[in-house]
């Protein structure tokens, strides 16, 4: 099964509406300009291996920077202890560098949304790999995620 193919396969399974827009490999925000779509409307997602091996994909909305400080405490850990998760990590979530989605139904997974996020309507985001960006309703995250923290978490 593709990459895609696991994060829309979670989305129709919660029956949420989306569509997808292919383009260009995005590797980072320097690359967002080949999608074509209004970044500032768009959810970016990271992601980080936590103690004991627990997995957390820290959504924000794309323009914003994250405060380490406040995601460290809304994910109950210290700022020393967040780590990037690897590509082989993010593979096993069925997902690429470049597209890594905050559309994971993964019990294993942490999922913190900025507490803006949940309440920008329709947004951009990963589709799985970078040549996909998938359109949805924000809300649509907190409702296909096993375990959700919403909590602000970006600087300014």
């Amino acid at each position: 099964m593709s990459v895609v193919n696991q994060v829309l396969q979670t989305l129709d399974a919660a029956g949420e509406p989306y569509r997808v827009h292919t383009h260009p490999p995005i590797r980072g925000e320097g690359d967002l300009h080949v999608t074509g779509l209004d970044w500032t409307r768009s959810v970016k997602t990271l992601a980080f291996v936590l103690p004991a091996g627990t997995i957390a994909l820290v959504g924000v909305p794309g323009p914003a920077r994250v405060g380490y400080g406040a995601l460290a405490r809304a994910l109950g850990v210290s700022r020393s202890q967040l780590r990037p998760a690897p590509p082989d990590v993010i593979a096993g979530l069925g997902m690429e560098p470049g597209g890594v989605s905050p559309v994971c139904a993964d019990a294993g997974v942490t999922l913190l949304l900025d507490a803006s996020v949940p309440g920008m309507g329709t947004v951009y985001c990963g589709g799985g790999n970078p040549v996909t960006t998938l359109e949805l309703d924000a809300g649509a995250f907190a409702r296909v995620a096993v375990r959700t923290v919403v909590a602000p978490i970006v600087n300014g």
